[in-house]
């Protein structure tokens, strides 16, 4: 059996590269944008632990003033970030809703939890080209920390 010449070894490589060049490059994409999309999780995840650190730090309520320090963490990172919710929930030791009177149990008093919930809309082209996944994943991140 005779050896392949060298002219048609060019064109087996040529073959080959056309067909591995489109998988390669969504591979490397795809690696970019999910590596994009665990970063703006985490800028979500660190704006919402400042509101939340906000108000355990001052010992506020005031909705306003948590959202703003949120806003500012996250603006750094997202600048389409929305403004984040902010809730101020009352609940017993066991983690039922307060609802007035007495807590059961030993528990004298309701503790206050603060809640942020910060969002962004994620836009990624790659996500887009790729069958089952929307273009625009709208993610969002919650801190919920005790603030008495």
């Amino acid at each position: 059996m005779a050896a392949p010449t060298p002219h048609r070894q060019r064109g087996v490589a040529a073959v080959e590269l056309a067909l591995l060049l489109p998988l390669l490059l969504l591979l490397f994409l795809g690696t970019g944008a999910v590596l994009r999309l665990y970063y703006v999780n985490m800028a979500l995840l660190n704006a919402a632990h400042a509101g939340a650190q906000y108000a355990v730090t001052a010992n506020s309520e005031d909705r306003g003033a948590i959202a703003a320090a949120a806003l500012r963490d996250g603006r750094h990172d997202l600048p389409r970030m929305a403004a984040p919710s902010v809730r101020i929930v009352r609940r017993c030791a066991d983690g039922s809703p307060h609802g007035g009177g007495a807590c059961p149990g030993h528990a004298p008093a309701p503790w206050t939890y603060v809640e942020v919930s910060a969002d962004y809309p994620f836009a990624s082209d790659t996500f887009g080209m790729l069958p089952g996944f929307p273009a625009v994943l709208n993610l969002r991140q919650t801190a919920i920390f005790r603030l008495n």
